[in-house]
């Protein structure tokens, strides 16, 4: 390996730059790395210098690959970003995805050749004062824990909700229904919402909240919120945070109707072809 050049990770090097990762939250645990490498060595690659980049797929749907985290100085991440679109053009993919990044660091991905995708708004609500109780149903709608014969619907419900930049395919969602709580809002026998939640180290993230657009205007997306809310805070979690579109007005105002207040940062998402 010459100094500076990206190569996938050997055993001893993903052990060493783990925790970086463990510390970023990009994996929930050292297992998580082992399977996701097993999975494809070559999506972790590292340099000689102790500097790494986390690559995966973004959608099967879509030839995009994405950087899921980038370690490094700011003033190497250009370079960085270079040999990953090189590697992401090796392997057929026709657009390259940075991390989620504040955009105090966007203009060192731009250099790269990168442009601003999406803008994101991060939420946050923490643990003190909550005080919810059970959430509220809509009438003829009650909670339940996903099952994995919910799959089929749930990817359409997701296809109805997301752009197809966004959303889920089954087999993300089935890897999610595994790992996460994975709750569904059901009425007259047809899911009609859900959400993804999990904790990790005493910090709470809702991933995902999706509502039929026929079933919208109901409530089901506040108390769909409030149940995660619910859940994560009694698992032990400080605070509880989410991230939206910017542009998701709609969204964004719902958010802060049970009580996750926006952050004044904002972060971006970052694209550019591999070509």
């Amino acid at each position: 390996m010459r100094s500076g050049v990206l190569c996938t990770a050997s055993d001893s090097e993903a052990d060493a730059i783990w925790p970086a990762l463990d510390a970023t939250h990009v994996f929930d645990s050292y297992d998580d790395l082992q399977r996701f490498r097993a999975d494809g060595a070559w999506k972790v690659q590292v340099t000689e210098r102790g500097e790494a980049v986390v690559l995966e797929r973004w959608r099967s749907h879509l030839d995009v690959l994405a950087m899921l985290g980038v370690w490094c100085s700011r003033r190497r991440v250009p370079e960085l970003v270079q040999q990953v679109r090189r590697i992401a053009s090796a392997r057929g993919y026709g657009r390259l995805l940075s991390p989620m990044v504040d955009t105090a660091l966007a203009a060192s991905y731009e250099r790269a050749g990168l442009a601003v995708h999406t803008r994101i708004v991060t939420l946050r609500r923490d643990r003190r004062g909550w005080n919810s109780g059970e959430p509220t149903m809509a009438e003829g709608m009650h909670l339940r824990r996903a099952r994995k014969d919910d799959l089929p619907g749930l990817v359409q419900l997701d296809s109805e909700c997301f752009d197809d930049f966004w959303r889920y395919d089954g087999e993300r969602l089935a890897r999610y229904l595994a790992k996460d709580r994975m709750v569904v809002a059901e009425s007259s026998h047809e899911v009609i919402g859900y959400t993804l939640a999990t904790t990790v180290r005493g910090t709470g993230t809702i991933g995902r909240l999706a509502v039929s657009p026929s079933a919208r205007l109901r409530g089901v997306g506040e108390t769909l919120l409030i149940d995660a809310l619910g859940y994560l805070f009694r698992a032990g979690a400080e605070a509880v945070s989410l991230c939206t579109q910017e542009g998701n007005l709609a969204s964004r105002a719902l958010y802060r109707k049970v009580g996750l207040m926006e952050l004044d940062s904002r972060l971006v998402l970052l694209s550019g072809p591999t070509g």
